[in-house]
């Protein structure tokens, strides 16, 4: 997508004005929809001067990767909203799609502790159900731009493994549905990396999509490897009754009268896969199923190092506590 900034866009009131590209020349369907479109429009201004700002800032590898992602997205858009879209749908099909893009790009070139981070994203949308409607498939990952170290190398290496992975899996019986899986970074510091993702599917034709989350948190100093209990919490402490204790609090207020099993909330609050690493405090998400009906959905507690520090191990690789 190349921007042409039109010098007196202010002054002309247009449709045209806000869209990245000349409207005047525009010859595609989704040229013709977005220049039709006045909030497609913006979106698509505001599009182009995330995906460029971020460019500036990135290695000329960075740039080459996220360029990439958005060549693929370009034509996902296509084949999602063009190929098989009833023409009364395509405005919100685009809408949806070019507001995730834009969520997509606040993170292409964000600084996180000591870190440059960007993403890789793939995109697909080519497949086809026997209805002739296309499997949408994204899943996207941070990366760290120019890594300086071996360690670093490694864990991009790890996050692009996991993208992959939820990129061509499926565990729908056709072996094909919506795909999307998205990694967050939540905390990093030269010591520690804390990610959360996210994946969910849906099977077409079935009542609901299923999904959930993990935390991927690891260690990048002195060694690097996945966060184990021991690096967090001294384990001659009453760490597990602590944290069990806290998420049965959420919990019951959440169930709002429907039973609570106190032994399954401790294996989901003291399941590593389910830790994340905040600026405020450890994040427990606890996903549906776990202990509550789908119906009460995701269960996050949060609690604050303040009130972990009883229990931590002497380095910890926690944010510096004032």
């Amino acid at each position: 997508m190349i921007k042409r900034a039109l010098v007196i866009a202010c002054l002309i009131p247009t449709i045209a004005s806000a869209a990245s590209f000349d409207c005047d020349n525009a010859h595609s369907p989704l040229e013709k929809a977005v220049c039709a479109d006045p909030a497609l429009s913006t979106l698509d201004s505001s599009i182009a001067t995330s995906y460029n700002a971020a460019l500036q800032r990135l290695s000329s590898d960075g740039q080459t990767i996220l360029r990439d992602g958005q060549r693929q997205w370009l034509q996902f858009v296509r084949d999602l909203c063009f190929t098989s879209q009833d023409a009364s749908e395509v405005g919100f099909c685009l809408t949806k799609r070019y507001t995730d893009r834009l969520k997509d790009l606040s993170t292409a070139a964000v600084t996180i502790g000591p870190y440059l981070f960007s993403r890789s994203d793939y995109f697909s949308a080519t497949t086809l159900d026997k209805a002739g409607r296309p499997y949408e498939i994204h899943a996207g990952a941070p990366r760290i731009d120019a890594p300086l170290s071996p360690a670093i190398a490694s864990w991009n290496d790890a996050m692009e493994k996991k993208r992959m992975m939820r990129a061509v899996d499926s565990d729908c019986g056709s072996r094909h549905g919506d795909e999307y899986s998205s990694l967050e970074v939540n905390y990093a510091s030269a010591k520690v990396i804390s990610v959360k993702a996210t994946d969910w599917e849906y099977c077409h034709g079935t009542p609901h999509g299923q999904g959930g989350t993990i935390g991927l948190t690891y260690i990048i100093e002195p060694r690097l490897h996945t966060l184990e209990a021991t690096d967090l919490f001294n384990i001659d402490t009453a760490w597990k009754d602590f944290l069990t204790s806290r998420s049965y609090e959420a919990i019951k207020k959440k169930a709002d009268g429907t039973s609570v099993e106190r032994d399954r909330v401790e294996r989901a609050a003291i399941n590593i896969r389910g830790w994340t690493l905040t600026q405020d405090g450890l994040l427990i998400t606890i996903d549906p199923y776990a202990v509550l009906a789908y119906a009460f959905g995701t269960t996050e507690v949060i609690i604050p190092w303040s009130d972990l520090k009883p229990f931590l191990a002497p380095n910890a690789p926690i944010p510096p506590q004032t």
